[in-house]
């Protein structure tokens, strides 16, 4: 992701555009490569090194350092660097600060020099290394253990990828219109959507195309910042569709708002080929306690619709299917899916067939407004939960034994 002062855009009356790269520019590709270059051989350098060989490149481009140093934040997202904590290092300092506080409480000296002369005597280190080494586990001092490389045309895909990224962060709402999607690939961009903890209004228009709606985080009032961040995480996967068109209403520090419209004749393209292969760690870790609680029920991420009333749909979060057969959808609706959970038991309460399995975050019912509706929930009190920061077999159980029963 992009920091907020290498986000480029244009502003014209209400209308926001993102200053896109072009793929094809080969002084851009060159930059883009000389840079690549350079992470890939910053295996074992410590941070400040590494940024000391890119910033040659940056200072040398003829692009404008705010399009390099945009490619280089980039290029450090997909770094990894050593963070273990060094607890020699740390004893070490604490002895250090120790030991000159005692020696500065005995002794007075004529000058700085003669302090750390005094101190390099005791420790049996030169000043300077000693200076270094005592701080040798901030992020400066960081060595590269890996680095996840990617080809000069999928840096700049990323890079506009980001400047998309960096306006949704300020969107009050995202409309996406979606059309000719093959059915799996409309799955998992759905799946995806679930998973970044996003909740979408879905229909149909008379053309049959999906409309999906989503909240943005400015017209939230729980964890906007988090929100946001999941609302950006999850926008690479419209660039999977085929056909796509995106509208979203940004709106900065000033009540000012502007429209950003996108679709996919821009310079937008994906920038990663495993679309399909991702599953955030807290889903994996779920799925697995649920195999380890109970073997008479499987559960897997949702991959079917649930039609509701007129021409809107429902994307569950999960499918749980018993050794019976019996197949069952859960939903889960975190801390900023209030209107959106007084939406669905409303629709719930009018329907028929398969009940919908409800869970519901403990952090909703401080909302009077959601604690008020989930007490005169009569499908709720049958097929809904409470839980903290992810279901547990504890509040499932008795749940879908009455749903056995059924």
């Amino acid at each position: 992701m992009l920091t907020k002062d290498l986000v480029r855009f244009r502003k014209y009356k209400d209308k926001i555009t993102p200053l896109l790269l072009k793929a094809e520019d080969e002084a851009l590709l060159n930059t883009a490569g000389q840079l690549l270059e350079i992470f890939k051989a910053s295996n074992g350098k410590t941070r400040s090194e590494l940024l000391e060989d890119s910033k040659l490149i940056i200072e040398n481009s003829p692009r404008e350092a705010v399009v390099t140093r945009g490619l280089e934040k980039l290029l450090l997202d997909r770094t990894e660097f050593d963070t273990a904590p060094n607890e020699a290092l740390i004893e070490f300092r604490h002895t250090l600060f120790r030991e000159t506080s005692q020696i500065l409480s005995k002794v007075s000296f004529a000058d700085k020099a003669a302090y750390r002369a005094a101190i390099a005597e005791k420790f049996q280190q030169e000043p300077a290394t000693l200076a270094d080494s005592i701080y040798a586990d901030l992020p400066a001092y960081q060595s590269v253990v890996k680095f996840r490389s990617l080809s000069p045309e999928r840096l700049i895909h990323r890079y506009n990828c980001a400047q998309v990224q960096g306006l949704l962060i300020h969107c009050s709402e995202l409309e996406i219109r979606l059309e000719d999607s093959p059915p799996a690939l409309l799955r998992q961009f759905f799946k995806y959507l679930r998973f970044h903890q996003l909740m979408a209004a879905i229909r149909k228009d008379a053309d049959d195309r999906f409309i999906i709606t989503v909240d943005g985080p400015l017209n939230l009032f729980y964890k906007t910042q988090k929100y946001g961040l999941n609302l950006a995480n999850f926008f690479p996967a419209v660039l999977h569709q085929p056909q796509w068109e995106l509208s979203a209403e940004i709106r900065f520090k000033t009540r000012r708002s502007y429209t950003l419209s996108l679709d996919n004749s821009s310079r937008l393209q994906p920038y990663f080929h495993h679309f399909t292969a991702y599953v955030p760690e807290e889903i994996s870790v779920f799925q697995e306690m649920f195999h380890q609680k109970t073997e008479d029920w499987q559960i897997a991420p949702a991959s079917e619709f649930i039609p509701l009333e007129g021409e809107t749909y429902c994307f569950p979060d999960f499918t749980l299917t018993h050794t019976s057969g019996l197949s069952i959808a859960m939903e889960l609706f975190h801390p900023w899916h209030s209107t959106q959970l007084v939406n669905r038991l409303a629709h719930l309460e009018k329907a028929t067939g398969s009940p919908l399995i409800i869970g519901v975050a403990r952090a909703l019912e401080k909302d009077p407004l959601i604690s008020e509706t989930l007490q005169g929930s009569a499908y709720f009190s049958r097929h809904g939960f409470l839980f903290r920061e992810m279901p547990t077999m504890q509040k499932l159980t008795p749940l879908l034994r009455r749903l056995l029963a059924l």
